[in-house]
């Protein structure tokens, strides 16, 4: 071969290995150009992540120290008072079948005012004040026997009656109001001050209850707890203390405060211990030494499930203090509810408040009108007005 020939081809050789080569770095220069960017080395990321956790975000910074929950109590749960209609739910049955029978068994005059007596004192209206009701309805009437116009005639009797009985309350002026409440034993006299120290606190302010009950071992302690409940103030000493030495340190310390109104819990006697009816009368003087006029008010609590004994009671009690009104107490369990006609009638004294059920709101201020209309209402009437708004 030609040298030259050898020559021509070394150097095409040595060109096609140069060319390979470029290519060759060429293809790694945009293979390496295509691929992504490694990530930064750890290394580097390490201060960075320092500074984060020196940095605490919201939702990694350590929580304040969690202070102790206080307790807050709930309210007090306030339940609607019992309706007078409701209340009065066994005198009623009890009371307008016997009329309802009298007024459609016979259509003899005499026999239809004969049931009505009997109505009236199974109801323990008395026989006193059955047979003067009966006659007043009986000379309005004539011989008119229609049921509808006996019934009317004879609820509007029984509303005079009530009605007649009624007085204002005491007006005590700018100075405490003093009520002393008087009763047997367990006529519910001791809840009854309790109930009354809730209803008058919401209604004229502060309430100091004097626990003039020191004979009985229990009474200061429940009446403590009554009035811890209504939330009126207590003055109390020692079982066995003078009665009236605490009515006394309460109407001075109600005077002191500009309390309002002032109870006074008795001791429960029977009406013939003539020595605890003279207590009586001794606390009506010093209270009265203390604040000229007091006590304004004297109530006797009475049982109506006691019906007419509930006249003799009080017949006693009125001989040893001016009784100003009856607080009758238990009206919703008997079905002697006519005993506050007779009261009425017999006494010439109101019937102040009547309760309605064991609740402190249970003490329902009496209304003439609306104990007849409840007791003449029909069962469906009631259970109607129970569902209004009328809060009885």
């Amino acid at each position: 071969m030609h040298p030259f020939d050898i020559a021509l081809i070394l150097i095409i050789a040595a060109g096609a290995g140069s060319g390979l080569v470029f290519i060759e770095v060429l293809i790694q220069w945009s293979l390496r150009k295509a691929r992504p960017s490694p990530p930064p080395r750890l290394e580097a990321e390490l201060p960075q992540a320092a500074e984060l956790a020196a940095e605490p975000t919201p939702e990694t910074a350590e929580p304040a120290a969690a202070q102790p929950a206080q307790y807050v109590a709930p309210p007090p749960t306030v339940r609607e008072p019992v309706r007078i209609g409701l209340g009065l739910r066994k005198t009623r049955e009890n009371f307008l079948a016997r009329i309802r029978a009298a007024l459609t068994g016979s259509a003899k005059i005499d026999d239809i005012y004969e049931g009505l007596e009997e109505a009236l004192i199974a109801a323990d209206v008395g026989v006193e004040a059955s047979m003067k009701i009966a006659s007043a309805v009986r000379a309005k009437l004539g011989n008119d026997n229609r049921p509808d116009a006996i019934r009317d005639a004879l609820k509007a009797e029984i509303a005079t009656i009530l009605m007649s009985a009624e007085r204002r309350p005491a007006d005590s002026g700018d100075a405490p109001l003093v009520i002393m409440l008087v009763g047997v034993n367990g006529v519910g006299k001791t809840t009854t001050v309790a109930k009354l120290a809730a209803r008058l606190k919401a209604e004229r302010g502060s309430v100091i209850v004097a626990a003039a009950d020191t004979f009985r071992a229990a009474a200061i302690e429940q009446l403590e707890v009554w009035c811890d409940r209504a939330g009126a103030d207590i003055i109390k000493q020692s079982p066995g203390s003078d009665p009236a030495a605490v009515a006394f340190d309460a109407v001075k310390a109600a005077i002191a405060r500009k309390t309002r109104t002032v109870l006074i819990d008795t001791a429960g006697r029977l009406q013939t211990k003539v020595n605890l009816m003279e207590e009586l009368k001794k606390i009506a003087r010093v209270v009265a030494r203390e604040l000229p006029g007091a006590p304004h008010e004297t109530w006797l609590v009475l049982d109506a499930n006691t019906g007419q004994n509930a006249l003799s009671q009080a017949a006693i009690f009125g001989d040893a203090v001016p009784l100003t009104g009856v607080v009758l107490a238990k009206l919703d369990s008997t079905a002697k509810g006519g005993v506050v006609v007779a009261v009425a009638d017999r006494l010439k004294i109101p019937v102040r408040f009547v309760g309605l059920g064991e609740a402190i709101e249970d003490l329902r201020e009496f209304d003439a009108r609306e104990f007849v209309d409840a007791l003449f209402a029909s069962d469906g009437a009631v259970e109607q007005s129970a569902s209004g708004s009328y809060a009885a």
